[in-house]
């Protein structure tokens, strides 16, 4: 006896099961057709009967029409430099940009503010006007500035504070940066 209600057991929920799923499809058809029917244009012209609005919603009619006709309006142009070009100048400028003591030299580093493609950048050390050390070194081209080579003063016995003075010559344009260093 036990068999056939287990029979009849498997029977209902093989009928259950069957119900829940005709259940679930029918719900899946019934989304996908209301779906395809509401985005689906059949044709028609568009409904042009008047109808009457409130005054709200009037309102708010007219500031989106209002907001579909705003111009456009062009941002101003931005000038990312104001002063002037320093390529145009009469003299060479520039800065020290490294002066110190690396082991057994002094060097000495710089930025020139123009665009040189050759020329020299000739280097004098004094102390009490009495002139040290000097070396010449020639101009390399960056982006849009110039650099020397750089000096690596051999430090040797030079101790104290010295004035340093970079004469710059490129063409027919020259100019002079100075600078100190403690040795």
């Amino acid at each position: 006896m036990t068999q056939k209600r287990r029979k009849q057991n498997r029977k209902w929920l093989g009928w259950m099961l069957f119900a829940v799923l005709l259940t679930v499809a029918g719900v899946v058809c019934y989304f996908v057709w209301d779906n395809y029917f509401n985005k689906r244009d059949d044709g028609k012209e568009p409904d042009t009967s008047v109808t009457e609005s409130k005054p709200e919603e009037k309102k708010e009619e007219e500031k989106k029409e209002e907001k579909k006709e705003e111009p456009v309006i062009e941002k101003e142009k931005v000038i990312l430099y104001d002063g002037d070009d320093p390529n145009e100048a009469e003299e060479l400028t520039g800065a020290i940009t490294f002066a110190r003591v690396s082991g057994e030299n002094i060097m000495i580093r710089l930025n020139i503010d123009q665009y040189l493609t050759g020329g020299s950048c000739k280097l004098s050390l004094t102390q009490n006007s009495n002139v040290v050390y000097s070396e010449t070194a020639g101009i390399i081209d960056a982006a849009a500035t110039s650099t020397c080579e750089g000096f690596n003063v051999p430090r040797g016995d030079l101790s104290g504070r010295y004035q340093i003075t970079i004469k710059i010559e490129s063409g027919d344009k020259t100019g002079t940066i100075t600078g100190e260093v403690d040795v």
